[in-house]
């Protein structure tokens, strides 16, 4: 019975549904809501029907659900950079072989990308929902059958049926809603409840080194389009986490939007702290004061992808952005007390060792609090590949020899690891505290911080450790504590980057940070942080059979 047939079939009494989120890999550090699932959800809420949305991270028996469902959904796509590479920890098989065979299936997402390959795999998948699934869902349920409905792929007998690729404008009333979550689900950073918004879609820009974000389900790039401040305001008022995550590829597109949106949570005293990805050069269409009024609406951390230094590698990449562009932005972003992230590609054709590094004392120089050292990246298909490779011979092109392999990665750790001096880490805690948004105590979240890395070690075996950070948890919650720390660190806060300026001169010579740190770091790597992701898989994920 081809999908036509079982949708039509079902047309009539489809009031019970199914979406299930089919990644378990738990990553101990942090475990965002699967908003794309929930989008699904949303849309089907918006046509009457009852739509539950089991999260495999934390489910083991869902057979009672999948026998009872009128249509079962299958979604999901990467909310958590730490599942690239681990998205094939799923239990998608274990799912379907569960579900009764007069049961319509709807997939999509991460997985089911090339839809030929995902119907060979699972026969019993009907319908292949490409892009954002909300409005494709609904039309289904409204329809009863796949045919003239945008953006799907179904079985027609023995054929497989490509509809109309559209992009769909994003709605302003559908979206995640919170009050429908189990609240068995963890969600959390670092042990601090967290929620995930999507604002935007797409990218307008076309940066060649990019094979992964601002794309469409086909690997095409989709123009940005985002919804309004009072839409986004809307669902802000529904989230009770504190912190609030972007997953737009580019949040600060709409400069204006974010004003508008740090105008309505001031006026309304929303408090919460939000933390997103944009890009650095569009800091310039706007001025220090919506950046500080952003500040003070509760916009924590900024990540910025800087890629890199030289005006000939920003070119070759299409970055559309100069060194001039970057320094002037970072200067605005220095009159702020806004967390700043800034992301630097590794291993660029023609870029020697001593250019990276300079993204460290980049890095220094600008005070950025985190430098994030992605690896430059080739897919054979991407418009970069010709640039740096002969399509002939598949060598490499002069001038574009590039450093890889193990020096690579030990120029890689030099400058990650050698941002996070102590001295470092207190300028930041330190900024917190100045921080205008900032309604939860610096220190509170360093607790929680300790309390998440220190999991499944002896720290928490002891009786000492765990019972100090509780009861210093508990002290930061008095506000005159918050208020005599605030007033500190406006005091300590000049003495000490004067400390650390002196410190980092001797440091740049010596070279000190860049060989202990990542020694350090990488020790803490190996002897806990991997075992306790291994723990994690064991202790909480999930699987069933």
């Amino acid at each position: 019975m081809d999908s036509i047939s079982y949708v039509q079939k079902k047309k009539k009494d489809i009031n019970k549904v199914v979406v299930v989120y089919p990644f378990t890999y738990i990553n101990p550090y942090y475990a965002l809501p699967p908003i794309a699932a929930e989008y699904m959800q949303a849309g089907i809420i918006q046509t009457g029907r009852e739509a539950i949305l089991l999260d495999m991270r934390y489910e083991t028996d869902i057979k009672a659900h999948l026998e009872s469902a009128d249509l079962v959904c299958l979604y999901g796509y990467f909310e958590d950079c730490s599942i690239f590479g681990k998205w094939r920890i799923h239990v998608i098989s274990e799912v379907l072989a569960q579900i009764p065979d007069n049961t319509p299936v709807v997939a999509g997402g991460t997985g089911f990308k090339e839809p030929d390959k995902a119907f060979q795999m699972y026969p019993n998948i009907d319908v292949i929902i490409r892009g954002n699934p909300e409005i494709p869902i609904m039309e289904i349920l409204s329809q009863g059958t796949p045919e003239n409905i945008k953006n799907l792929v179904y079985r027609k007998g023995s054929q497989i049926i490509y509809t109309q690729r559209v992009i769909h404008d994003l709605p302003e009333d559908i979206y995640p809603r919170r009050n429908l979550r189990n609240p068995g689900y963890n969600y959390h950073m670092m042990g601090i409840k967290t929620d995930l918004i999507r604002a935007a879609v797409g990218c307008n820009y076309r940066c060649k080194f990019c094979f992964e974000y601002g794309k469409d389900f086909d690997g095409k790039f989709i123009r940005w389009q985002g919804r309004s401040a009072k839409s986004l305001f809307n669902e802000m008022q529904e989230i009770d986490a504190p912190i609030v995550g972007w997953v737009d590829d580019d949040m600060t597109t709409s400069m204006k939007t974010l004003e508008e949106l740090s105008d309505l949570l001031l006026q309304n005293k929303v408090r919460k702290l939000y933390i997103g990805t944009g890009r650095i050069d569009h800091v310039l269409r706007s001025n220090v004061e919506t950046l500080k009024k952003m500040e003070m609406a509760g916009f924590l951390a900024l990540s910025f992808g800087v890629e890199s230094l030289k005006r000939e590698t920003l070119k070759l990449y299409g970055k559309g952005q100069t060194p001039e562009s970057i320094e002037k932005a970072m200067l605005m972003m220095q009159k702020t007390n806004i967390l700043l992230i800034c992301n630097f590609i590794f291993g660029s054709p023609g870029e020697t060792e001593q250019d990276m590094m300079n993204m460290l004392w980049f890095g220094r120089r600008w005070n950025a609090d985190t430098l994030v050292t992605n690896r430059f990246r080739i897919q054979e298909d991407s418009p970069i590949y010709n640039l740096v490779y002969d399509p002939q011979t598949s060598k490499i092109r002069p001038g574009m020899e590039r450093i890889e392999g193990d020096a690579l990665l030990r120029i890689k750790h030099a400058v990650k690891f050698a941002q996070r001096t102590p001295l470092r880490i207190m300028l930041t805690i330190l900024k917190l505290y100045r921080h205008e948004g900032m309604f939860i105590d610096p220190l509170y979240l360093l607790c929680s911080v300790f309390e998440t890395v220190t999991k499944h070690t002896w720290f928490e075996k002891t009786v000492v450790f765990p019972t100090l950070l509780n009861m210093t948890k508990k002290i930061l919650m008095f506000s005159f504590v918050r208020q005599f720390f605030r007033l500190a660190a406006a005091i300590a806060t000049p003495p000490l980057k004067a400390i650390n300026w002196v410190v980092e001169f001797i440091d740049k010579h010596l070279g000190i940070s860049t060989v202990i740190l990542p020694r350090l770091f990488l020790y803490l790597d190996k002897k806990v942080f991997r075992k306790q992701k291994i723990r994690s898989q064991v202790a909480e994920g999930k699987r069933i059979g």
